[in-house]
């Protein structure tokens, strides 16, 4: 993918989030920091069940409790950043040490 942003850093990854960038590769041993530090996003699937139970609330209600969470939580700065960028990303795993994030609004 000519157009992939490619990060190895918290640094960089809070960078390409803030630009908006459509495709973000995410490599080498900042995979492994950024699987274990990051509150990943939903699943579409899921999200999907979870605004179905909850009739269309779930992503107001689902939005407030993430940002009271998010505040409260014990991360740095940069990683309370990234976590509130990276829900606007589908993510996909494409190998062992690589990872890819793409803008959910490419989908439609």
């Amino acid at each position: 993918m000519d157009d992939c942003f490619i990060v190895d850093n918290a640094r960089d990854l809070l960078s390409a989030l803030k630009n908006k960038e459509d495709y973000i590769m995410i490599q080498g041993d900042y995979k492994k920091e950024f699987e274990e530090n990051t509150q990943l996003p939903l699943t579409e699937t899921e999200e999907m069940t979870f605004q179905l139970g909850f009739r269309g609330w779930a992503g107001i209600w689902g939005g407030l409790f993430f940002h009271i969470i998010n505040f409260f939580s014990k991360g740095s700065k940069q990683q309370k950043k990234i976590d509130s960028k990276i829900r606007k990303y589908n993510i996909k795993k494409l190998n062992e040490s690589e990872i890819l994030l793409y803008l959910r609004q490419l989908e439609y």
